[in-house]
C-alpha cells in the first residue's frame, strides 16, 4: 500500500500529494455543524466561524481561505508554504516526491501563482457590492450570499461578467469569466496561464467516495453546494492531462451527469469508457424541457 501511495504522490506536485494524504480534519478536531475555530493569525474566533469543506476551509468572519498547507502554516506560524508543506509531511510521515532544487523552485512558483489568483478572486468577490445586477444573476442561479462567499464568486471590473475562481482541490488555478450577454458564454484563462501550464479538472471541494462528473463549471458548483463530491471537465472535450487526473481519482463510484444535447451525450459515453467499470451514466432528466443540465435544476 505504501508503495502505491508513493507512486501516486510521485505523479503529483508536493502540495497535491499532501492534500491527497492528509485530510484537514485530521488535525483540526471535530467540527460542530461543519465549523471549527478559525486558525488565521490575529483572529480571536470565540464562536467557531471557519467552515470545513473537505479539502479546504473558509472563515465567514475574517475571510481566511486555504487548503491543508495553508491551515498548517497558520497553526504553526510558518510564513513560507513550501516550509509548511515539508513540516506537515514530517509530522504525518508522508513520503513526498523527490524535492531537488528545480522541483522545489517550481513548487514555490506554483504556490505564489495560486496565491495571486486567490487575491484576484477576493477582489472580484468584493466587486459584487458595486454591481447588483451581477449579484442578482448569481441569485438567479441559486447562489445566495453564503455560497457566493464560500466559492468567492464575483464580478469583473466593469460588471459585464460574473467571475468564477477555477477551484482545484482547495486552491485557485485561474479565473473564469462568464459573460452575462453575448458569446462565448465562458472565457477561460489561456492554457499557459494556469498554475501547471494546462487546464486541470475543476474540483470545488473534496473528492472521495462517490463522485459526480459534470461538463459545466456552474454544474459543479451546484453539486458541491449540496455537499457532494464533484469534478468538472469545463466542456465536452477532456484533455490528456485531465484524463490522467480522472484516472488518479480515488473513486468508489462515479456518476456522470450529462448535459441534454448530442455533444453532452457523446462526452458522457467517452468518459464512461475511460473510467469503466466505476463510472455510471445517469439519465439526463432535470425535470423540464427548458432545463438542459444540473445547474438549471439547482437554479429553481
Amino acid at each position: 500500500m505504501a508503495g502505491r501511495q508513493w507512486q501516486k504522490a510521485a505523479d503529483m506536485n508536493v502540495f497535491e500529494a499532501l492534500r491527497e494524504q492528509v485530510p484537514i480534519d485530521r488535525f483540526l478536531g471535530p467540527a460542530k455543524g461543519g465549523k471549527v475555530r478559525c486558525v488565521a493569525p490575529g483572529h480571536p474566533d470565540h464562536n467557531p466561524s471557519m467552515h470545513v469543506y473537505g479539502d479546504s476551509v473558509h472563515c465567514f468572519a475574517c475571510g481566511f481561505h486555504g487548503d491543508v498547507i495553508d491551515v498548517w502554516a497558520a497553526m504553526r506560524g510558518l510564513a513560507r508554504p513550501i516550509e509548511a508543506a515539508l513540516d506537515l509531511a514530517r509530522e504525518f510521515s508522508v513520503q513526498l516526491p523527490e524535492m531537488n532544487p528545480e522541483v522545489r523552485q517550481k513548487a514555490k512558483e506554483r504556490r505564489e501563482k495560486e496565491d495571486l489568483y486567490l487575491e484576484q478572486a477576493r477582489d472580484c468577490h468584493s466587486a459584487l457590492s458595486r454591481y447588483t445586477h451581477v449579484t442578482e444573476w448569481w441569485e438567479g442561479r441559486g447562489f445566495g450570499e453564503s455560497l457566493r462567499d464560500r466559492f468567492l464568486l464575483g464580478a469583473n471590473d466593469d460588471g459585464t461578467s460574473a467571475v468564477i475562481p477555477f477551484w482545484h482541490r482547495g486552491r485557485v488555478a485561474g479565473l473564469i469569466r462568464r459573460n452575462l450577454e453575448g458569446r462565448p458564454k465562458y472565457l477561460y484563462p489561456n492554457v499557459e496561464e494556469f498554475t501547471d501550464g494546462h487546464r486541470p479538472l475543476f474540483i470545488p471541494g473534496s473528492v472521495r467516495g462517490e463522485i459526480y462528473l459534470v461538463e459545466g463549471i456552474v454544474d459543479a458548483l451546484a453539486v458541491a453546494a449540496l455537499g457532494k463530491s464533484v469534478v468538472a471537465i469545463g466542456g465536452t472535450h477532456a484533455s490528456e492531462e485531465q484524463k490522467n487526473q480522472l484516472r488518479r481519482l480515488s473513486v468508489e463510484r462515479l456518476y456522470i451527469l450529462p448535459d441534454i444535447d448530442e455533444d453532452g451525450e457523446l462526452a458522457a459515453r467517452e468518459w464512461a469508457r475511460l473510467l469503466y467499470p466505476q463510472a455510471k451514466i445517469c439519465k439526463a432528466d432535470y425535470g423540464g424541457a427548458d432545463r438542459k443540465d444540473f445547474a438549471d435544476l439547482f437554479a429553481l
